[in-house]
């Protein structure tokens, strides 16, 4: 084009036609393609100068213009291919294989295009049939054209690496916040005051009827407390540390209720490093303990379980209560734990807390499997 563009004769300008707005985005291609077309026409004017042809503006911007309006009309093309093909992994050999068609494609529609616009904008040295034209150019321009699509896509991929970035530092601020409002949440429900009130009174107790039981309940509501204000920024903990957080909890609940309630954990041991959200877990175990055992006048059992599956890990608190009441209003630690959730895991984690076939309460979670590095 640039030949072409050098060798052209004067004449009146061709006239361009606006369509209605297309909104933001096809203004913005629209505005890039058009300063492109100015700059490669600005150096084609330039250099004419330079060498002493003559050369009008009119002309060489119009050359240019035709190219650039052909490849602002593909670029909604590019864009498309390369939001369905991005190149990335797993695929990312794939999407290479469709944007070198794609680039090769469009490259040919560039050329034929502007082949039938040539006569018309004035361009010398065209041949006299569409097809001599589109033959010559593309003899002496495909391979200037087809690195165009690949900085179309280049452009999109790093316009979605900045988003991305962007959404992570997003979701890193909103992931702090609620894992603050989560210790708050502990402190101000799971450890309020009554609990820690009815946890001493048990120890006061014991402490006349049985003091290794007391001593023992003692250090467990230490452990519970140190864990609860420990100061780490961690939003994951191995399933193991999880798990030792919920049985010294379930030791003094298990106290208090004065042999009403029971437990199992069935965790096999390499499940321990999986990684879990910190504090993930006792809300489940107490939303199972108040429908389970708070509300009947005999025993309760609790049951806390975890699995590998593929991919994935499976924890499940279930009790043996009355079930949940129809319309029942999330609580607050249920609300929370699934809001965690979504904001570490976005669609790649399962949270359903339903009434069990056999009776009682069963809430399940559904995580991707992870280890520490």
């Amino acid at each position: 084009m640039a030949q072409l563009a050098s060798e052209a004769h004067e004449g009146s300008p061709p006239v361009v036609e606006h369509g209605p707005p297309i909104g933001r985005r096809g203004m913005i291609i629209l505005a890039a393609w058009a300063l492109v077309a100015m700059l490669f026409a600005g150096q084609a004017w330039f250099a004419a100068q330079v060498r002493g042809e003559p050369l009008a503006w009119t002309r060489v911007s119009a050359i240019w213009f035709v190219w650039a309006a052909v490849w602002a009309a593909l670029t909604p093309i590019a864009l498309r291919l390369e939001a369905r093909y991005p190149l990335q992994r797993p695929r990312l050999l794939g999407s290479l294989a469709v944007h070198g068609v794609a680039s090769a494609a469009c490259a040919l529609v560039n050329l034929a295009l502007f082949a039938l616009a040539a006569p018309v904008i004035g361009a010398t040295q065209v041949e006299p049939t569409w097809l001599g034209t589109f033959s010559r150019l593309l003899g002496t321009t495909l391979l200037l054209n087809l690195p165009v699509y690949w900085l179309i896509v280049a452009a999109a991929h790093g316009e979605r690496l900045v988003r991305a970035a962007r959404e992570k530092d997003r979701r890193q601020l909103r992931l702090e916040a609620q894992l603050a409002d989560a210790r708050l949440q502990t402190l101000r429900t799971q450890l309020q005051p009554h609990f820690l009130f009815n946890a001493l009174n048990t120890i006061a107790v014991l402490m006349r009827e049985d003091v290794d039981s007391a001593e023992r309940i003692l250090l467990q509501l230490s452990a519970l407390l140190r864990r609860s204000l420990d100061s780490s920024e961690a939003h994951e903990v191995t399933l193991g540390d999880e798990i030792a957080f919920l049985e010294s909890y379930l030791e003094i609940e298990q106290a208090r209720f004065a042999g009403r309630l029971s437990y199992r954990i069935f965790v096999p041991d390499h499940v321990l490093e999986a990684r879990v959200p910190n504090l993930i877990l006792q809300p489940l175990v107490e939303n199972a303990l108040r429908h389970g055992l708070a509300t009947r006048a005999g025993p309760g059992h609790v049951e806390i379980k975890a699995q590998r599956q593929g991919d994935s890990l499976l924890l499940r608190v279930a009790d043996d209560g009355r079930g949940l009441p129809p319309a029942t209003t999330e609580r607050v630690g249920l609300a929370n734990t699934r809001a965690r959730l979504r904001l570490l895991y976005a669609d790649r984690q399962r949270f359903d807390v339903r009434n069990s076939d056999d009776g009682g309460v069963v809430a399940e979670i559904e995580l991707p499997w992870r280890t520490a590095p």
